[in-house]
């Protein structure tokens, strides 16, 4: 016997192998024959519409590998690996329903639109899919076939035969709900389902009177963020009727099925929470047939998902606060331009999205969204708590606010019109809203998108028509269960809402792409492009090209964020008129391109704060001359002063104002102003320079230098001055006199510093300036002197000064100054932080020794003695 048995054991195990799907641990019946079924559950378009193929496939090869098929397993449906014509969907899913469902903000007398039977079919490309279609928020649809194949194998000889088969082809179909189940009606949520068999044929053994076919429902669920300890087992689970087992003649006679999935929670209630439950749900089909013939894994349909809750703000109704919808889709309600109860909304939110710049309030990086399911917008349902309340209300009052300034555009001159609103989009019962701003750090803390300053747009619309699409828009959430936070979008267009049937099922038509609304923006920084593309089973591939206008300069470039989504950027390296083509592929047809126009604005060049090696900014010198570059009369002074352009293609002359007569112009290279200049005098210039871009665009700045000529002479200022309210800052009311005594020369022709002190102190206060060191002294040829140097202030080290004096005479005189008195200044700060504890021009930013406006002296004078002839 044992010579016997183990041959027949490996013979057994050799033609189990030979099976699709069978596990090593089969066992033979007692006629030594081993008998399998082989299950597929199948969601490709193409052959559920040509079933025959599938059988044809089986018969010849006892499995569906040529067709790409792989037997379902306990992990789910058969795997498809057929090379599908289409990308996967590269948007989220999303339905959308007209407005004109909710007239006068009121709800329909049916809140649920199930899909119909009829419907379910007219949309089965979508409902083929293994996502399903979804027509709104409470109708679910999803077609599928299964395939069974009955494999019987002998052992002598080894061989494998078709002992019959059995082809089905089901829909699914699901309804949301609103309101409890009568179980339980105050905390039971429930939604119900129908499945329709439709036997094509059933052979062989399943044709047997006694063969069985059951089909059960399934569902895998959890609670989302609960408040309370809750047992995830009841999230999500089955009604009593959770099977349907009948003979196959049976789901001939009668091919309907019918089940309800339930999930448990505590009544409707703030201290409750949303008690959100969510669900993913599947049919089984098992197998019962005369024989030995063995089902090792369950055959399960595609799985669907849907959502529970018992969201108490929903509705001042007990019944309708709690209930169930299918998740897994965006919601989208249309708003129609040519509806003239709602128009004058419509068209705003219509024109602000297509030029979001042009709209109120000004913003040229403004970018709207909302339109499309890939862009949404975020609910604030206003009645949750009082958080929410505020912050919807104060999208209402800035968009108010705005609406009220002196310089909003007025409503339109039409007395056919009694009153006007201040219309807002995004609306203000989203998180976009106009006040998103002041929420900055709260968006922030919880995950959320950050706002941006005035990316929102108002107008004034009539009151009937705004109010009547605000209306409308409220109890559309409210009817189809939008929660905080629950992504929606608002399409806008002419006509209506319709879902036809495609013209003709059999074929695949070419991918329907939009570009998007026209942008505008500016130059170098990025613009928005809010494209889609869809075909008949999913997002085709997509890929973003431009071609610039005639208007654009040569050389410009634009170079797109990721060119192969259809909602991206474009940045761009000039200003002008750029097309943008979004070009749609589905791998079968003809590739589909739509453009839009996009519209840059030239940016003006900006001169940078710091340049080197001089800052020609005055930044520095409005808190004190901590950075005054010094510099040798009748020697070369190169100036280089960048600047920033977004636009880097343009091209940029820079204008330089020396400030002792003489300007010119240069060509910028590397966004660089660079110019080379000999002042032939002594003296403080302030150099203005200007750079222009190609398009007339400019920026200015100017900064000033130290130019000192070592044989101009000696200078000496000795006399006292009043000392003005606020000139010295640890007393601002000191009115003594301030005395100034400054010597100043440079020894010889190749000295660099000059030698000489300056002190200074003020009657009635502890103010006292020694002198340490000398810096440098200017002694101009029309009377005027500045020298700067170190010293202590009150025995402390650390401090720099600078001493101007004027030289006055009488008119007629080029070297000095016509003016009565001699005038001098003393400016004393830190030297490490330029604060300043002294000056004679409180709060001045003007250091220029010719632009300054010192004091008179009441005591003493200014004497300036000139060597040479300089």
């Amino acid at each position: 016997m044992r010579r016997w048995f183990l041959p027949v054991t490996i013979l057994t195990s050799m033609l189990v192998g030979l099976i699709p799907g069978s596990p090593a641990h089969a066992e033979p019946s007692p006629d030594q024959t081993t008998r399998k079924l082989v299950a597929y559950v199948i969601s490709d378009p193409d052959l559920i519409e040509h079933p025959e193929r599938v059988s044809e496939e089986f018969r010849k090869n006892l499995n569906l590998d040529n067709l790409g098929v792989k037997p379902a397993t306990a992990d789910g449906p058969s795997e498809s690996t057929r090379a599908r014509p289409r990308a996967a969907a590269a948007g989220p899913e999303s339905y959308v329903v007209d407005s004109g469902r909710f007239p006068r903000g009121s709800l329909p007398d049916d809140v649920y639109d199930y899909a119909t039977r009829e419907q379910c079919e007219e949309h089965s490309d979508e409902a083929k899919r293994e996502q399903g279609w979804i027509k709104n928020r409470y109708s679910y649809c999803q077609s599928h076939m299964v395939y069974i194949g009955a494999v019987e194998c002998g052992l002598f000889p080894p061989s494998c035969r078709l002992s019959g088969e059995y082809l089905s082809q089901n829909m699914l179909r699901g309804e949301g709900k609103q309101g409890g189940h009568i179980n339980d009606p105050s905390k039971l949520r429930w939604a119900s389902f129908t499945l329709e068999v439709e036997v094509l044929w059933a052979r062989g053994v399943f044709s047997a009177p006694t063969a069985k076919m059951k089909a059960a429902i399934e569902c895998d669920g959890g609670y989302r963020d609960p408040v309370f300890d809750v047992d995830d087992d009841y999230a999500c689970f089955p009604g009593p009727d959770d099977d349907t087992e009948k003979t196959i003649p049976g789901w001939r006679a009668n091919n309907y099925a019918f089940f309800e999935l339930m999930s448990d929670a505590r009544e409707p209630a703030a201290a409750n929470g949303e008690q959100i439950a969510t669900g993913v749900f599947h049919i089984e089909y098992d197998f019962d047939l005369p024989g030995w013939y063995f089902q090792f894994v369950d055959t399960e349909s595609e799985e669907g998902g849907m959502r529970f809750d018992s969201a108490w703000y929903l509705s001042s109704a007990r019944a309708r606060q709690l209930g169930s919808v299918f998740d897994r889709a965006v919601p989208g309600i249309f708003l129609s331009t040519t509806d003239p109860a709602i128009k004058g909304a419509a068209v705003h939110i219509e024109e602000a999205r297509a030029n979001p710049p042009a709209s109120w309030p000004p913003n040229p990086n403004k970018v709207l969204p909302g339109a499309t399911a890939s862009d949404p917008l975020h609910r604030i349902p206003r009645a949750k708590s009082a958080e929410h309340r505020f912050r919807a209300d104060r999208n209402r009052t800035v968009s108010t606010n705005t609406c009220a300034r002196t310089s909003m555009p007025p409503p339109p001159d039409d007395p056919t019109v009694p009153n006007w609103d201040c219309d807002e989009y995004p609306i203000a019962a989203t998180y976009e809203g106009s006040a998103g701003p002041e929420f900055h750090d709260e968006d922030l803390e919880r995950g959320r998108p950050v706002q941006l300053p005035d990316n929102y747009s108002v107008r004034f619309v009539a009151r009937a028509e705004n109010q009547e699409a605000g209306g409308r828009i409220g109890i559309w959430m409210e009817n189809d269960r939008l929660l905080d936070y629950d992504n929606l979008f608002i399409p806008v267009g002419d006509g209506n809402v319709s879902n036809p049937p495609p013209d003709n099922p059999d074929v695949d038509d070419s991918p329907v792409v939009s570009a998007g609304p026209d942008r505008r923006g500016n130059e170098g920084s990025p613009v928005g492009l809010n494209g889609s593309a869809r075909d008949d089973g999913g997002a085709p591939s997509t890929r973003w090209s431009y071609t610039a206008g005639s208007d654009v300069d040569a050389g410009a470039t634009c170079a797109f964020e990721d060119a192969g989504t259809p909602v991206t950027t474009i940045s761009c390296t000039d200003d002008g008129t750029f097309t943008v083509t979004l070009t749609a592929d589905d791998g079968v047809n003809g590739a589909v391109s739509d453009s839009a126009t996009v519209t840059l604005s030239n940016v003006a060049p900006s001169l940078r704060e710091t340049p080197a090696p001089s800052p020609l900014r005055a930044a520095a010198a409005a808190v004190a001359p901590t950075q005054w570059p010094v510099h040798r009369a009748r020697t070369a002074f190169e100036l280089k002063v960048p600047f920033n352009d977004p636009g880097t293609n343009d091209t940029h002359t820079c204008t330089v104002v020396w400030d002792d007569g003489r300007t010119e112009s240069v060509t910028a290279t590397n966004n660089v102003c660079q110019a080379t200049h000999t002042f032939t005098d002594a003296g403080m210039y302030t150099i203005d320079v200007t750079v222009r871009d190609d398009d007339a665009a400019a920026d200015t700045s100017g900064s000033m230098i130290v130019v000192y000529d070592p044989d101009a002479g000696t200078a000496n200022i000795d006399g006292s001055t009043a000392t003005p309210a606020g000139a010295l800052v640890s007393e601002p009311n000191a009115a003594g006199q301030t005395w100034l005594h400054n010597t100043a020369q440079y020894q010889s022709s190749s000295a660099t510093t000059p030698v000489g002190q300056g002190k200074a102190w003020t009657d009635g206060t502890s103010f006292r300036l020694e002198p340490s060191s000398m810096e440098w002294l200017v002694l101009t040829k029309d009377g005027k002197v500045a020298s700067r140097g170190t010293g202590t202030l009150n025995g402390r080290s650390g401090y720099t000064w600078v001493i101007y004096g004027w030289d006055a005479c009488s008119s007629g005189r080029t070297d000095c100054v016509g003016i009565p008195t001699d005038r001098a200044r003393l400016v004393v700060f830190e030297t490490a932080t330029g604060t300043v504890v002294y000056d004679h021009s409180p709060g001045s930013t003007e250091f220029d020794v010719d632009r300054i406006a010192p004091r008179d002296l009441t005591s003493g004078a200014v004497q300036l003695h000139r060597t040479g002839t300089r």
